[in-house]
């Protein structure tokens, strides 16, 4: 478990790093302007096209991300059954 939880914490540290100049300029071509742009940002705006594009697991990705998965699994339908089985 230690191993892992190093693992996480190395993946967190590298997902707030800021990017290359060459990464930034890839965002602002692809129409995003993020001040002071980390590699979660890159793969958030990635994310993003892949969804706006029509990708399934990518809109269902972001869903869940912005909690929106959790929300629909907590809306219900009630089907009420009022017809009586003693109408003829």
């Amino acid at each position: 478990m230690p191993r892992q939880k190093g693992f996480c914490k190395i993946l967190k540290d590298i997902l707030k790093s800021r990017v290359s100049e060459t990464e930034a300029q890839m965002l602002v071509e692809a129409g995003f302007e993020i001040k002071n742009p980390t590699k979660s940002a890159v793969i958030m705006a990635a994310l993003y096209k892949k969804a706006a594009a029509g990708d399934l697991s990518a809109i269902k990705e972001l869903r869940m991300i912005l909690g929106e998965q959790e929300e629909a699994l907590n809306t219900a339908v009630v089907i009420v059954d009022n017809i009586r089985s003693d109408h003829p």
